[in-house]
């Protein structure tokens, strides 16, 4: 199965405990390549067979899969 980008959104109410969902999100099979603990988001790659389980971590609102933004013109 094929890696994808993506950002996974800290549910508001879990902003406090930025630092277990981090983890959390780890042991679902999150590679962490950024997080921006001020806006409660974490950037990484995952398996894409894996995605429902990070989805299901507690204290995840949301996760979106990267989107590859192009200039026009470009192909």
């Amino acid at each position: 199965m094929a890696r994808i980008r993506l950002t996974v959104l800290v549910r508001e109410t879990w902003r406090d405990r930025y630092p277990l969902v981090v983890e959390h999100c780890r042991q679902a099979g999150l590679a962490v390549e950024r997080e921006l603990v001020a806006v409660g988001v974490i950037a990484g790659s995952i398996e894409e067979d894996r995605v429902p389980g990070l989805a299901r971590v507690e204290g995840v609102s949301a996760v979106e899969p990267e989107r590859v933004n192009r200039a026009l013109g470009d192909s």
